[in-house]
């Protein structure tokens, strides 16, 4: 997040005139400065807190905006005239605050729908699954608007504990996990063999937990798997549906998909798909429950290609490959770190100068 000095700030002005053609660039604008977040001081005049990435974004829109014949300038100010500081971060909070509300008020909307739902019975599984993408959108949403808090608007706490509301109804949702499926986990895990060639399902909007439990079918469950990717309402006879409510490979107990798909084929033993499980739940799950430095980097990632291709099998098509190279790395860092141990042990040790054998 982009934060000044508390004492002194500096500012990035976008000055902009726009021709009256094409009709559509003056909304295609000032959408692209909401985005940034920038507020409006004066007419056409938009401003930003300074640093390396919003000077960015004010000049590709300078060049934009000359590329459609308009006129465009961007400067740096240590003051803005006609307002001081303390006024332009109140604006900025403002602004912030307005869209921290909007997104607040969807969450509850959404959660209060969940329950409601859920009470009623009318929750089925197509329902769940649109809610469930509604949610991520949503977040997505609040994400952005995070970004460009540069003062911190009171209202981003609302925001994130709406989040964490409708989160916590949808989990609710998914219901508790069942005896049959506690008493399978013990029993042993499931035969491979079994599971060749089939048809999987799950919700469509792929994001870390289906997109690394496809990866992991492919890659060591289902050599031959073929995906889907529905919609509400429908459903494939004969597949198998996984990350879906009432599916038996979901969410268990604290364990995400990805978890609970790794103890029921007894993939646990590699150490590296542990670790990738790890990286997977505290994305997922956002409770960071194991700590893992690598989530905030891969969930970056998943975020930018989930935007960039709306394509679900080119979104897990580039995406597993980030998991191979995940699984290498994290592969080669156990190989290391036993050899490590291994040189540790053949280390003969010294005592008074003299050879010890162990």
């Amino acid at each position: 997040m982009a934060k000044n000095s508390p004492n002194k700030h500096e500012w990035i002005l976008l000055i902009h005139q726009l021709p009256p053609k094409p009709t559509n660039l003056r909304v295609r604008i000032w959408r692209k400065l909401q985005r940034l977040g920038a507020v409006a001081i004066k007419n056409s005049v938009y401003v930003l807190p300074a640093n390396e990435k919003t000077h960015e974004g004010f000049q590709w829109l300078k060049q934009e905006i000359e590329s459609a014949g308009g006129e465009a300038t961007v400067f740096q100010a240590a003051s803005v005239e006609g307002a001081n500081d303390e006024e332009i971060i109140a604006a900025f909070r403002k602004a912030r605050d307005e869209e921290f509300a909007a997104i607040a008020a969807e969450l509850d909307g959404l959660a209060g729908a969940v329950r409601q739902q859920t009470r009623g019975k009318h929750l089925s599984i197509g329902r769940l699954a649109t809610h469930e993408s509604e949610l991520d959108k949503l977040h997505s949403q609040l994400e952005s608007i995070i970004v460009n808090d540069f003062f911190e608007a009171d209202g981003r706490t609302s925001a994130l504990t709406a989040y964490e509301r409708c989160k916590k109804a949808i989990r609710a949702a998914h219901g508790p996990v069942s005896k049959a499926t506690r008493s399978t986990n013990k029993s042993g895990t499931l035969d491979l063999a079994k599971y060749q060639g089939r048809r999987w399902m799950t919700r469509r909007n792929l994001h870390i937990d289906r997109l690394a439990s496809a990866w992991l079918i492919k890659q060591f469950i289902d050599k031959r798997p073929r995906f889907y990717f529905v919609a509400e309402g429908e459903t494939l006879e004969g597949s198998i549906p996984f990350d879906m409510f009432g599916a038996e490979f979901t969410h268990h107990g604290e364990d995400c998909t990805f978890e609970t798909m790794l103890k029921r084929f007894g993939l646990s033993d590699s150490k590296a798909l542990r670790e990738i499980a790890e990286i997977v739940h505290d994305i997922d799950l956002k409770d960071d429950k194991f700590h893992r430095l690598e989530a905030a980097g891969l969930n970056a990632i998943i975020n930018g290609l989930s935007q960039t291709l709306r394509d679900d099998r080119k979104l897990l098509q580039q995406c597993s490959a980030i998991f191979d190279g995940l699984y290498s790395l994290l592969g080669q860092n156990t190989q290391k770190e036993k050899a490590r141990r291994n040189a540790r042990r053949a280390q003969p040790s010294r005592r008074g100068g003299r050879h010890v054998r162990r």
